[in-house]
Parts: C-alpha cells; structure tokens; sequence
C-alpha cells in the first residue's frame, strides 16, 4: 500500500477520512467531482504540458507506478534529463511522481518542478503547494536521490496575451528551497503518523476532527464519523471560527438552535441564530421601501455568464481571466411592462465586442441596471473596458448605475429557510416556490460554461449544439427573471 501525495493531503485534512478510503472503502464517501473539479483537472494537464516546453526536450514517462520507479532510476543512472513524471518510491511506501525533474549540472543534485495551473501559490488549508512540493522532495531524499532546487512553476497573473503566447511571460519559476525547509521535519512527522495509521485494522469511528471545522472544511465521510449532526448545525453560522466551534462541542452544543444566549456572537451570528430559533422572517419593510424607491425606471435586470481559461485564448486576456460569452436582460418600463432580450456568442473572437454592441443596443442612457452579486458584474464591465477602451464610458456608466439586489437579503431581508446564506439559488425557492431551476438542463455558472466550451471548441452535431445552445438561454433567462419575480415580491410587501 503506497502513500501517495494525494494521500498525505487527504491525510492533513482527515486523518480517519483517509484510514477509511484505505482500510474500510465500503464506509468511505467518495464525493464525485463537481464540473469545476473537471475543467480545473482538464486544465491542470493542459497547463502542465505547455510547462515542459521551458525545457529542452526531455523524456515523458508513462506506465504503472512501478514501472514509472524503474524507469525514472534508468535515466538517472545514465543522467538524463529532464524527466517529466518521474517516479520515486521509498521503502516505507511512499511514492511521488515530479512534474519536471532537471539535472543541476553545476550542484550534481536534481532540481524539482512542479507545476501549478493557479495564479500564485496557494498556502490555504486545501490548497498547500509549499506542503505539496515538500511531500515530493521528501520522497525523493527517501529514494536516495540528491534534490537540489525545488521550484513551483505558476502561471503569472499579469500576463496579457498578444499573438502566440510567450512561455517564458505566461510562466512564473518561482524558488521555494528555502521555504521547504521550515516544512520538511514536520511533513516527515506527518507522513511517518500517516504511515503508521494505516498499519492499524481499526480505528475509533466515533468522530474525526472535522467535528471542530466550518462545513466547507468537513471531510467527504464526515457523516459516517459523525451521525449525530444534523445538516443544519453549530458549523453553518456564517463566519464562525473553529475555536468557538470546538467551545460548543465541548460543552455538547450541536444543534444551531442550542447556541445559549450567554456565547458570544457577532451581531449578525446571533440574527442567524434568533431567525432558526424563531421560524419566522425578520424585514426591515423601510428600508426595503427606501432602496427600492431610489430605482430609476427603465430597470434593466442583467447577468452574464462567462468563459474563463488558464492560458488565455483572446489578445487583451490574463490567465484565468472571465471572457462573457452570454447575457441576458429583462427590461421594466416605467408602464410596468415587461421585456426579455439575450445574447450568447457564435464563436469567441468576436464574443465580445458583439456582446457589448448588443448591451448598447439595449440599455439606454437613463435608468437602474440590477444585478446579483453585482460586484461580479461591475468585473466583467471594468475587464471589458479595458479590453475595448472605445467603449468604457458606456460599460463604466454601467457600473456607476448598478443596484445590487442581493444586498437587501443581507440586511434587510432575513429568512430562516436561507440557512445564512443569500445566493439566489437560495432566495428564490424559498420566496417563490413555483420557480425552480431543478428542471433546467444546465443548473450553474460551471456547466454554462462547459456547455458553451463543447458548442464552440468540440467537433459534435450541429443538433448537439443546438441543445446546448437551447439549455443556455433558458438558464440565463432563469437568472434574471429571478431577479424580476424577487423584485416583484419586495414591492408587494
């Protein structure tokens, strides 16, 4: 049984999560990859094959661990480089394959590369690179292999493509051997803990240590762990720390309606607790009244989806940068009456520059444009302006004349069925009921795009495409009549 890296990060983030995948798999709770986690593994490969291209041409190992171990030994031994997979396995069992491995003329050692698709290096709980990059050094000092410079290859989020893409601007090599070494004694501590975990045939499987962590940090298992939970609990009050999370446990508070008058919250913690407590909706119909009647008829209701690429594809774009590709807008006249118009690019060149042709067509000088999460909006608005200087009075204005409709259910608008949270995927069915995007074919911002990525690069059916073509009209159409049916209900109150 080998310890991958992947494993040791499992490891970091559950120890028993990771004793159970390995010893008890019919118990483990396998969470099937989101399409984000897709595109961002799709894009990692893509990513990671421009990388080599920094390096004279070098040998691409392919095979079963083994086989991969063998190989990358064979190399080594006649000193050629460089390596891109090369595998390493110790005794004890832990394996690492390196992105890029280069022999260091000048040290005699074996200089690392890994590559990351990200903007920067990451030190988050569930993105470490430093503790990544110290896992594959480790192995290979294991494997009796000198390891000279570890580097973490990033993409630079400053670079604008224009014409072929510059590999040597498009990547970052940055130099981390110093940074490994505040790590290294304590990723040997945890992989020799890890190793050790998995030698025993049980465990205690009362609880794990998630039990102290917000829900967005909970293992995939931590249901079979912690049976007692119940989804709505001490870890879903917004914003709140472990260290309070583990006061509340410790003292058997579970249940967010358990949370005694006397612990200490902020102001809008406790409002989230009172609202579960009381069941009933709490509105400031003054306040909702004041923002509403600073709207400016016509009220153009506006969301755009939007195209984003580790290596950019357009002149004017940085890596990870959002492209619009689609929008939709209701329109409100003064009359009330009720108008629906939409965008969704053919091809990607000229995505843009129509789609603001189409804005311009649409939005007059006057009135209130309103979004959702507006702050996104007024990004793609500033990012066109800088991409089309031309026309940035217009998109600037744009944001100038933005309302933010999410806001009231911040402040304003609390409901105990929103559970703290305000996304409009939230607000709505609880609002209203009868609107649903549970019977759309695409159902978040991830598949639209994924959608629109197989209609304009993937060689399928015209049919299939005007499928796809079909389904993201109608889930944009849902966003912002959405927006119109919740503007409808804060007036009727």
């Amino acid at each position: 049984m080998y310890l991958s890296k992947t494993d040791y990060l499992e490891y970091l983030q559950c120890p028993k999560n990771l004793w159970l995948k390995k010893k008890k798999p019919e118990l483990y709770i396998s969470i099937p990859p989101s399409d984000f986690d897709l595109k961002n593994f799709r894009e990692g490969q893509e990513v990671e094959a421009l990388a080599r291209n920094l390096f004279s041409d070098g040998y691409l190992l392919n095979g079963d661990p083994k086989r991969l171990a063998e190989q990358t030994n064979e190399l080594i031994t006649l000193k050629k480089s460089p390596i891109f997979q090369a595998t390493f396995i110790t005794d004890r069992g832990l394996i690492a394959k390196i992105d890029i491995l280069d022999s260091n003329k000048r040290s005699g050692c074996w200089d690392i590369y890994e590559v990351k698709s990200s903007n920067d290096i990451k030190t988050d709980r569930e993105h470490n690179h430093i503790k990544d990059v110290t896992f594959q050094a480790l192995v290979m000092r294991g494997a009796d292999i000198p390891v000279g410079e570890v580097y973490i290859v990033h993409l630079n989020k400053d670079y604008i493509k224009n014409g072929d893409v510059d590999l040597e601007e498009l990547f970052v090599k940055e130099n981390v051997s110093e940074k490994i070494i505040n790590h290294y004694d304590i990723t040997k501590l945890e992989t020799d803990e890890a190793l050790e975990l998995l030698e025993y045939n049980d465990i205690d499987l009362s609880s794990c240590p998630c039990i102290y962590m917000t829900r967005g940090n909970h293992c995939s298992s931590f249901s079979v762990f912690n049976p007692n939970v119940p989804d709505y609990s001490v870890h879903d009050v917004s914003r709140i720390r472990s260290n309070k999370i583990q006061s509340l446990i410790d003292s058997g508070v579970v249940a967010i309606t358990d949370i005694p008058d006397s612990f200490q919250l902020t102001d809008k913690q406790r409002l989230q607790v009172n609202l579960e407590t009381s069941q009933k909706p709490l509105i400031d119909r003054e306040s909702v009244y004041q923002a509403l009647s600073q709207l400016e008829y016509p009220l153009y209701f506006l969301d755009y989806e939007t195209f984003m690429v580790a290596i950019p594809i357009l002149d004017g774009y940085r890596p990870h940068q959002h492209m619009p590709f689609q929008v939709s807008i209701h329109k409100i006249d003064i009359d009330g009456k009720l108008l629906h118009f939409e965008y969704l690019a053919d091809n990607i060149e000229y995505a843009t520059i129509r789609l603001i042709e189409f804005l311009k067509e649409i939005i007059l000088p006057e009135g209130t444009v309103i979004s959702w999460h507006a702050s996104f909006e007024n990004a793609i608005n500033k990012g066109l302006a800088e991409l089309h200087p031309e026309h940035s009075d217009f998109l600037l204005d744009l944001n100038n004349r933005t309302f933010d409709l999410e806001q009231l259910f911040k402040n304003d608008y609390l409901h105990p069925e929103f559970k703290g949270r305000t996304s409009i995927k939230n607000v709505l069915p609880v609002l209203l009921p009868r609107f649903s995007y549970e019977d759309l074919v695409i159902q978040d911002g991830t598949a639209a795009m994924e959608g629109w990525r197989k209609m304009i690069f993937d060689d399928i059916p015209d049919s299939e495409k005007e499928i796809i073509k079909k389904a993201l009209l109608e889930y944009c159409k849902m966003d912002t009549l959405a927006m119109v049916e919740i503007y409808n209900h804060l007036k009727s109150i």
